[in-house]
């Protein structure tokens, strides 16, 4: 009757890690790379909107929709669902890393170590 009740703790026990929210994300654009993905967004041609400032800051680009949105209008064109998933992505995950781009100190672009992305 022991056994069972280590065995039936345990199971109990292990239903709260399993159960445990991941905290990596893959990103949809910039191949991961969260700095750059924060810092300037995603790369043409998905690049319907920019970064302002840190945190979850935008801006639309024209022609584009200046909210997010994959139907197009009269009057604007709408996102890619990769820009759809990625402006989602961002205001989840820079507002809580932040980042500027004055915080790189590489020789090189941000965009292009260790490769271009």
């Amino acid at each position: 009757m022991k056994q069972w009740i280590w065995i039936l703790v345990a199971f109990l026990g292990f239903q709260g890690v399993a159960g445990a929210q991941q905290v990596y994300e893959d990103l949809s654009c910039r191949s991961n790379d969260p700095f750059v993905f924060c810092t300037q967004g995603c790369k043409s041609p998905d690049r319907h909107w920019k970064p302002v400032g840190s945190g979850s800051g935008w801006a639309p680009i024209p022609p584009y929709c200046p909210y997010p949105t994959v139907v197009s209008t009269k009057y604007c064109k709408g996102w890619s669902l990769t820009a759809y998933k990625a402006w989602f992505e961002r205001q989840r995950i820079c507002q809580v890393g932040g980042g500027k781009a004055s915080d790189w100190t590489g020789r090189q672009r941000p965009e292009t170590v260790p490769g271009n992305h």
